[in-house]
């Protein structure tokens, strides 16, 4: 039987200023949990949306680090509060070069972790959203719909013991990797120690949701100086926007 040919994925670059505004655009219109998934999808890191969404934690984050390295650099600036003195600090975080492999291909079977009479797999971007929108608490939504009893019964998440529930917290987490970028410094206030995680898909977001209305206000401003549309000025290399921005500036 002949094998399926693998599909091409097209991956697009964010530093394209229309493909910028269209994924900002359908990102702001998205529930926050989704706002990744639909960066990945309309950069090419997923086929479609549905596999973006699929995704789990991990794996997304795997993907959102891979797309920050490469259009806004591997550099993330940030502020995190001590827990012992409140004092707000400065952060900087080198994000890690990115291992393709780590993400997995879009549409893959999740992994599952064995812990007792329990299976449990990572939560992937949908499972988020249900947790998000769904009614009742996230955290249970969360169980409900990534553990599973290994005997077949019904899985009851109200009849785990805080010892049971601890390790599938911990089984889940190590399926996710390296979700979050970790940051570990000295506060030099007091001293104490400061561990913060940057959830890789909001450092993205947080980037394109800056970007996109900067670009807009640059189409704005040379719209109204030379009458050209949108798309005339988005067709510009920044390096000319930016003259043309100068020229307008002027006296």
């Amino acid at each position: 039987m002949p094998t399926q040919p693998t599909q091409e994925i097209a991956v697009r670059s964010l530093a394209d200023p229309g493909l910028l505004l269209t994924a900002w655009e359908e990102a702001l219109a998205a529930p926050a949990p989704a706002r990744t998934a639909v960066l990945l999808h309309r950069t090419g890191l997923a086929p479609d949306l549905d596999s973006a969404l699929d995704l789990d934690v991990g794996q997304c984050a795997a993907l959102a680090t891979a797309l920050h390295r490469a259009v806004y650099g591997p550099e993330v600036d940030g502020l995190v509060g001590c827990p012992a003195c409140s004092e707000l600090l400065e952060v900087h975080v080198h994000l890690p070069a990115a291992d393709s492999g780590t993400a997995g291909p879009p549409g893959a079977e999740p992994a599952e972790a064995r812990v007792g009479a329990h299976a449990v797999r990572a939560p992937t971007v949908r499972d988020l959203l249900a947790a998000a929108d769904g009614p009742g608490d996230p955290r249970t939504v969360l169980l409900t719909r990534c553990v599973r009893r290994l005997d077949g019964r019904p899985f009851d998440p109200a009849a785990l013991t805080p010892e049971e529930e601890a390790l599938l917290d911990e089984a889940a987490e190590s399926l996710t990797g390296d979700a979050d970028a970790l940051l570990r410094t000295l506060c030099p206030t007091c001293g104490a120690e400061v561990a913060a995680a940057h959830d890789m898909g909001a450092v993205l977001w947080d980037q394109v949701d800056a970007a996109a209305p900067a670009l807009m206000a640059e189409v704005t401003a040379l719209s109204r100086a030379f009458g050209w549309s949108e798309q005339a000025v988005l067709a510009m290399s920044p390096f000319r926007r930016h003259a043309y921005l100068s020229l307008a500036a002027a006296p």
